[in-house]
């Protein structure tokens, strides 16, 4: 039994602050979930999408029914304010295929749900429907699966790309089961070295932006434990 499950997408995500963690293999649904442990938290990357998210929440729930589910990772602003490497935790999450909206008791501001990563052009369309301040890919998806058990749920994202910044076309390299398939994206880049300087940009933001979050979590997470569980 865990007090506290972190779920993201991606392990460079949650790696600096997962680095000298415990890692198990976790069995569910037929798949294999490799699953970081630290006292009474764990972590587990599941994955980019919504029913990656899903899954990943459910595995960690079966195996260690934990007390609070926290949706961490990386997001795209949606205001130009916010700067690479800001983190947020946004007490709204909005759904945008349902306009579901779940809620936190900590944060501020909302944060919306998107079923692919956000360019500029979809970035304009979700902050004018939905008064966002970014956008993600599985944070409402974990906080559905949080309602459903009965289980407390927060968010925290930093922002790997700011509201104008022009992203190389990912979605196509990202596959059904959320995995991204790097060898076929490094074969496409390959091929446009107008692209490189926006690639580099991005790898180097996202790695700021992973920083950031697990320093925020370092900092913060014994702040979300439940009362009379120390860390």
């Amino acid at each position: 039994m865990s007090s506290i499950a972190i779920v993201a997408a991606m392990e460079r995500e949650l790696a600096p602050f997962v680095r000298n963690w415990k890692a198990v293999s976790v069995s569910y649904n037929g798949g294999q979930f490799r699953v970081y442990e630290h006292e009474s938290l764990v972590a587990i990357a599941g994955g980019i999408g919504r029913r990656a998210g899903q899954i990943a929440a459910r595995a960690v729930i079966a195996q260690y029914k934990p007390q609070l589910l926290i949706s961490a990772g990386l997001a795209g602003a949606l205001l130009h304010s916010l700067k690479v490497a800001s983190v947020i935790t946004p007490n709204v999450i909005v759904d945008a295929a349902t306009g579901t909206e779940y809620r936190c008791e900590v944060g501020g501001g909302v944060l919306v749900t998107a079923d692919e990563i956000a360019n500029a052009t979809s970035k304009a369309t979700l902050v004018e429907k939905f008064h966002a301040l970014a956008v993600d890919m599985e944070a409402a998806a974990v906080a559905q699966v949080a309602q459903q058990n009965g289980i407390a749920f927060r968010c925290v994202k930093a922002i790997s790309d700011e509201a104008d910044f022009v992203i190389p076309p990912l979605n196509q390299f990202v596959d059904e089961t959320g995995s991204f398939q790097n060898g076929k994206f490094v074969a496409w880049a390959a091929l446009r070295p107008l692209q490189w300087p926006r690639i580099i940009s991005l790898s180097r933001n996202s790695s700021r932006a992973s920083h950031a979050l697990c320093d925020w979590l370092k900092e913060h997470i014994n702040n979300y434990l439940p009362e009379g569980v120390v860390h």
